[in-house]
């Protein structure tokens, strides 16, 4: 049986792969996770044809593989997955069109994570403004029930580093659409703003990871909003 987790919500999708990884053990299967990107024709079909170091039955969870480059390597890979005998579980870290499914099996179990479009919205309105504090402070909260506190505070970083990139002129690998968006959201910040959200937000990240910080990471979120 093949598996495809999917979907631009990498922390829900890696929270599915984990249950189904945990479910696996818990019925003794032995899991084998691999990265696309390190593997090659001869080590996947190695994998796919040994035997369970445990006498049970096995489980492949291979990462990455449509984000590979178009190749010959990634079409020999899709071949021997969308032919094996094993269960194999592919998790990837963007939506996959119909097209990648077309050379997938046509009994193949999914599971999508998407950015839902309230998420999007509450990026795209991020402003130190304070005439948009609460709408902002609103749509996050809003978020938090939909999309999870972790997931948010990785996006937020990231339209931050995103912002910070436009500010400094380093706008080469960003799309056209996406350029003019955060163009006019730029001009809302000073470089030195952003810089100094993007700080804060690592001095959170650390105190969370470190237990050190007495309030939840969706309160400290809230906080950040509103001092922004």
């Amino acid at each position: 049986m093949l598996t495809v987790i999917h979907g631009d919500n990498q922390v829900a999708s890696r929270q599915k792969l984990s249950e189904l990884i945990a479910a696996a053990k818990r019925q003794n299967h032995d899991v084998v996770s691999l990265e696309a990107e390190k593997l090659d024709r001869a080590k996947l079909e190695s994998t796919l044809l040994s035997d369970s170091l445990f006498g049970g039955s096995k489980i492949l969870v291979l990462e990455g593989l449509h984000s590979l480059p178009k190749s010959k390597k990634k079409d020999e890979l899709i071949d021997l997955i969308s032919s094996a005998s094993i269960d194999i579980i592919l998790w990837e870290k963007k939506s996959l069109t119909k097209t990648d499914f077309k050379k997938l099996p046509s009994t193949v179990t999914t599971f999508e994570f998407k950015i839902t479009v309230k998420l999007w919205n509450f990026l795209d309105q991020l402003s130190p403004s304070q005439t948009s504090k609460k709408t902002q402070i609103k749509l996050f909260r809003e978020c938090v029930t939909s999309d999870g506190a972790e997931f948010i505070f990785a996006m937020i970083a990231r339209q931050i580093r995103l912002l910070i990139q436009v500010k400094e002129k380093q706008t080469a690998k960003i799309n056209p659409y996406t350029l003019s968006k955060l163009n006019k959201q730029a001009q809302a910040f000073s470089l030195e703003k952003l810089l100094e959200i993007h700080k804060k937000l690592y001095e959170i990240d650390a105190k969370q990871k470190q237990s050190k910080d007495l309030l939840s990471l969706d309160a400290e979120l809230d906080l950040l909003l509103f001092n922004m």
